[in-house]
Parts: structure tokens; C-alpha cells; sequence
């Protein structure tokens, strides 16, 4: 649902391209949304988009994957994914 949402997507495209029914979309959807991977448009349509914390998720699923099981197609997601997510560095503080 991440990956669908990552540029944005109404409820139809993420029902079909996840195969979900309508019941399963909305509690995965409020799931997400609840941890600030998703945010929800509500204008005249609902509208998703996967947050930057989300992009980030997706790309620390997909290293994991890729190490674990040395997928290509995964390695090439998680530059895809790394491009699409804002380059913001956060400095390291020491207490």
C-alpha cells in the first residue's frame, strides 16, 4: 500500500493493485495513517500519499530484504525509493 501511495493514489487504484476489498483497504489504511506512513486527503475524494517516514520504511524493508534474500528487483527499489525521498539530514547530538 506504501509503494501504490508513494506519488499518491485515490482508493480505487489502491484496492486494485493491492487486491483488497473495501473492508481490509480501510483498517490497513487507518493502520498506516495512525503511524504517520500515510496521510489522507480529504478534499472532494480521499487521496493518499506515503509520508517521507513511510518512503523510509519501505526503504529500510526492502535493504532488509535484499540482504536476507539478494533480490535485484528490490535492490532497484530501494534506489527508486531513495530518490524519491527529500534528502534532509538530521545531525547526530550526544547527551
Amino acid at each position: 500500500m506504501l509503494r501504490v501511495a508513494a506519488k499518491g493514489s485515490n482508493e480505487g487504484e489502491i484496492m486494485d493493485q493491492c487486491k483488497l476489498d473495501s473492508m481490509d483497504m480501510e483498517n490497513y489504511l487507518s493502520a498506516l495513517a495512525e503511524l504517520s506512513l500515510l496521510t489522507i486527503d480529504d478534499n472532494d475524494d480521499l487521496y493518499y500519499r506515503t509520508t517521507d517516514k513511510g518512503l523510509e520504511f519501505l526503504n529500510t524493508y526492502h535493504r532488509l530484504r535484499w540482504l536476507l534474500w539478494g533480490k535485484d528487483n528490490d535492490f532497484l527499489l530501494v534506489r527508486l525509493l531513495e530518490q524519491m525521498k527529500k534528502k534532509e539530514q538530521h545531525p547526530f547530538y550526544v547527551s
